[in-house]
Parts: C-alpha cells; sequence; structure tokens
C-alpha cells in the first residue's frame, strides 16, 4: 500500500498528468513533442488504476467491519466519543481488544505508542518524545480521533491552549495534536471501563458535533 505522503503526492500531481496525456489523445497515450511520453503515461495510467484498486478495497473492509463492530457492547459506548467515527471505532475495539486486559492507563497508553521516553547514555540525555512503540494502526485511528475533536469549538480550544503551551517550538502543532489523542484515549479508557456513555461536563465541554 501507498504510504501517505506518496498518496498525497500522487493526488496532487497526477490529474495535471492525466489531463495532459488526454489532450494529446483521449483514450490512449501518445508521444509528441513538450508531451507526456509514452512511458510515463502508462505509468500515470498504471499508478492511477492502482490507486482506485486500493481506495475501493479500502471502503469494502471499511463497510464489513462497522457491522461486525456494532455487535459488540462498548461500540456505541465509543461512538459518543467526540472524533470517533464508525471505522476509527471499529480500530479502537479490534486494536485494543478487552479494557480489562489494562488496569492501568499508562499499559493502554504504551499499547497506542503515546508513552513518553527519553533516551539517555552516559552525560547525554535526549528529548522527550513518544515511544511510538505501540501499535501503529491504534496510534493512526487516535490521531485521526483527535483531528475530529479538533474541529469541534471546545476541541478547537484546547489544541490551541496545547499549542500556545509550547510557544517558540517549530514542532509545536504536531505535539498539540499528539497530546489530544492521548486525551482522546484517556476518555476511550474512562468510558469504556465504565460501561456508561461519554460526558462532556466531566471533560471541559469536549461535545460531540451534530452529524
Amino acid at each position: 500500500m501507498l504510504s501517505g505522503e506518496c498518496q498525497h503526492r500522487l493526488r496532487a500531481e497526477l490529474p495535471a498528468l492525466l489531463q495532459a496525456w488526454e489532450r494529446v489523445a483521449p483514450g490512449r497515450p501518445a508521444v509528441a513533442k513538450g508531451r507526456l511520453p509514452l512511458g510515463l503515461a502508462l505509468a500515470c495510467a498504471d499508478l492511477g488504476a492502482q490507486v482506485t484498486a486500493v481506495q475501493a478495497r479500502i471502503a469494502t473492509i471499511e463497510q464489513a467491519l462497522t457491522p461486525l463492530a456494532e455487535r459488540l457492547p462498548a461500540y456505541p459506548l465509543l461512538r459518543t466519543i467526540p472524533g470517533i467515527g464508525p471505522t476509527v471505532a471499529a480500530i479502537l475495539l479490534a486494536e485494543i481488544g478487552d479494557i480489562a486486559w489494562f488496569t492501568k492507563f499508562s499499559q493502554l497508553r504504551k499499547l497506542a505508542g503515546l508513552d513518553i521516553i527519553r533516551v539517555q547514555t552516559g552525560n547525554f540525555a535526549g528529548q522527550w518524545r513518544i515511544s511510538k512503540c505501540g501499535r501503529p494502526l491504534l496510534r493512526w485511528a487516535l490521531y485521526h480521533a483527535a483531528m475530529g475533536l479538533a474541529r469541534t469549538a471546545a476541541g478547537r480550544a484546547r489544541l490551541a491552549a496545547l499549542k500556545a503551551k509550547r510557544h517558540g517550538d517549530r514542532y509545536a502543532g504536531f505535539k498539540a495534536i499528539v497530546e489530544l489523542a492521548a486525551k482522546v484515549l484517556r476518555i476511550v479508557w474512562g468510558v469504556w471501563r465504565s460501561g456508561t456513555p461519554y460526558d462532556p461536563l466531566r471533560t471541559g465541554g469536549l461535545r460531540r458535533q451534530p452529524c
């Protein structure tokens, strides 16, 4: 599967390449002065077909994933949390498994690779950072949940506050999103273990946006 960066570049560049190709000869590649070479035109068409096939496969998997997740008792609880949609909720259930396995929140945070570590050797002490040693798909789901949360009014305010405390840090925006993702995970921990729906009054007013 293509990486996120490759997909982003492909989406940005492929339309212009294909338009140039179609101007040469609609429906078939051609070689002309100042136009796309035959090999490049074929490569672009093949790459575009691969991306379309992968996107269709992902959509099919997501359609099959959600009905299975809906049968689990924790699914409707997770869906009450702002930023957590059907696909993210299903991924959280699959990646975490049984919340009873984790007796401390720090264990769950470590599973997601969001625990804070620092490399130290002798007199050297590195910067504090997230370990990224957990499950990458779980971390991906939490990142997207944080991005969804940031689209709410209270979520935007929380994100702005997290950025403000890192004033002058060139990575302040990314670090704030990571911290917000950890906040989402803590909410997931509380809601899932308690068996009660999300209560915005207990989290500073973070509310789900109306659909």
